[in-house]
């Protein structure tokens, strides 16, 4: 038995078999390996035939995005494709496999980066660019030669516990509560990607394992307790019959007959709260209406948009929240606009490479910069609202301009549809600028909803994804705070509600409540704790005698 010990990133204790995730790319054939497959004329036909499955997809990419988007923003994708052409590429990849003997993996490696090197080292911006094309074509080729069509999550069994060095948020939204008892990352933060999935999830998670894939192999047996964040990896059967009685126990309070409650939530004092819940796909709307949430305050498209290895088209995302929110009745659901950049960004979207990525492109920008992009999103909700209570969020506001853009598309789009009542509008407060600015902000918009996790990012200069820099997250943090209490306070009669991780930590609730908070969004399975921490919390101050 082997005792791992890193830090508490989502509370639980889980057991399953080991699943050992490692991008394919970083997979590299190690010395004295025999080569894949049979050498020589085999692997010249295994590398045309990687090559044209990339062209085809390349192709596929370009002509999904163009006839989305405009008819320019597939051209990345055509020059990726016309370089799979190149007789130069073509002919030193033969050349580099005529030295024989070496397998099509190999070559691909050591060619593109060659290539790679050469454009990174141009004088020219636009051909040191290309730089990222190659890398790009790299792994289309490599992910292609070992069959590899499919994200290789999508077919973790069930029961798995995740093991990773890190996990990227085009990796989680493959996560789910069937396949997923736990995880275990070397790279994983309280505020990370991943750690927000996993608790949203239910989902034991531990971070910060240092050299964790050295210790962890495929279908080790592995008890997780995220409480105290350690794992053990191949119990005796003594700690396994301990761990499993509290397993087991855990597990009655986790799934407790389902009661739909539906009474207000009031303070000790009898102020009324709304709490919300946070959703990605229909497994969570189902768990949250049947939890008795007032509605979703949350709903986040990018699980949808990223899961996809193509541009999904209007029609496929009208048919995905139309089968996501189907048990909400007449209840409130806030859908959420793509939120991407950063560390999300879907393959086939040509986001330029940034220095500094999550100070460049992020949220409502990248919606701005592809404005097709925008309406598709927007005529899906404008169609979708015809049945559903829908809310119409902006995310990552950081000018009013950007508001008044939206807001006059969704108004334009609405009266082109024939959509008498345009759906209430509401801004993401993520950035100081857009908490500093929302007197301006409320003049267009209908609601507010303060996403503490980037708000703490960019309030600390402590990035979310960044392990070294954990300590100075701090979502709690007074400045956070009063930039919170100063929304609600400039907001007036514009209703503001909180959607980060810090409002489903029940011992923050008597602090947010005193700040003026009056609405909640959690993971479905936080709602009956924080439900509870309200009832017991008071807001008026006693009478002085």
């Amino acid at each position: 038995m082997l005792t791992l010990k890193g830090s508490a990133v989502s509370p639980g204790m889980a057991r399953g078999k080991a699943f050992i995730y490692q991008s394919e790319v970083l997979l590299e054939t190690k010395k004295g390996e025999e080569p894949t497959g049979p050498l020589h004329m085999d692997q010249h036909e295994r590398i045309k035939s990687a090559i044209s499955d990339v062209r085809d997809g390349l192709e596929t990419d370009a002509r999904d995005i163009s006839g989305v988007l405009d008819n320019n923003s597939g051209d990345i994708f055509r020059a990726q494709a016309a370089m799979m052409q190149d007789n130069s590429v073509i002919g030193e990849l033969e050349r580099y496999l005529g030295r024989g003997p070496i397998d099509a993996e190999e070559a691909v490696r050591a060619v593109f980066a060659i290539l790679a090197s050469r454009f990174r080292g141009a004088a020219d911006d636009s051909l040191r660019s290309r730089g990222d094309d190659v890398e790009d074509l790299s792994r289309r080729l490599l992910l292609s030669l070992r069959g590899i069509h499919a994200h290789r999550l999508e077919g973790m069994p069930s029961g798995s516990v995740l093991v990773a060095r890190h996990l990227f948020p085009s990796d989680t939204v493959f996560l789910s509560r069937s396949s997923t008892v736990a995880v275990l990352a070397e790279f994983a933060g309280p505020a990370a990607h991943a750690a927000l999935l996993a608790r949203e999830l239910g989902i034991p998670c531990v971070g910060g394992i240092a050299r964790i894939m050295d210790f962890a192999h495929a279908d080790d047996d592995i008890i997780v307790d995220g409480t105290k964040g350690l794992a053990l990896v191949n119990p005796d059967q003594e700690n396994i019959q301990a761990y499993e009685r509290v397993i087991e126990e855990g597990q009655r309070t986790k799934h407790p007959p389902v009661q739909i409650e539906r009474q207000p939530t009031a303070t000790e004092d009898g102020i009324d709260v709304t709490v919300m819940a946070n959703a990605r796909s229909r497994e969570d709307v189902d768990l949250a209406i049947r939890s008795g949430a007032d509605g979703i305050g949350l709903f986040r498209t990018e699980p949808f948009f990223m899961a996809s290895k193509h541009l999904p088209s209007a029609r496929d995302f009208t048919e995905f929240l139309a089968h996501c929110l189907e048990p909400v009745s007449k209840l409130r659901v806030n859908v959420r606009l793509l939120d991407v950049g950063a560390d999300k960004n879907p393959v086939y979207l040509p986001l330029p490479p940034e220095p500094d990525p999550f100070l460049g492109l992020r949220g409502v920008r990248v919606l701005l910069r592809y404005p097709d992009l925008l309406e598709a999103q927007l005529r899906a909700l404008l169609d979708s609202s015809r049945r559903f209570n829908i809310g119409i969020l902006l995310p990552m506001v950081t000018l009013e301009s950007e508001v008044v853009q939206v807001v006059e598309t969704i108004r334009k789009l609405a009266a082109a549809m024939g959509v008498n009542e345009v759906p209430p509008v509401g801004a993401m407060i993520e950035t100081p600028a857009a908490a500093l600015t929302v007197r301006a902000l409320v003049k267009h918009v209908n609601f507010l909803c303060i996403g503490s996790n980037d708000l703490t990012q960019y309030t600390l200069a402590a990035g979310r994804e960044n392990p070294s820099v954990t300590e100075y997250f701090i979502d709690d943090h007074p400045a956070v705070l009063r930039l919170m209490e100063i929304v609600i306070q400039e907001a007036g009669s514009t209703p503001v509600s909180l959607c980060g991780e810090l409002a489903g930590r029940t011992g923050a609730i008597p602090e947010l409540l005193r700040i003026g908070l009056r609405s909640f969004s959690v993971a479905p399975s936080l709602l009956p704790e924080v439900r509870q921490m309200i009832r017991k919390s008071t807001v008026l101050e006693a009478p002085s005698h």
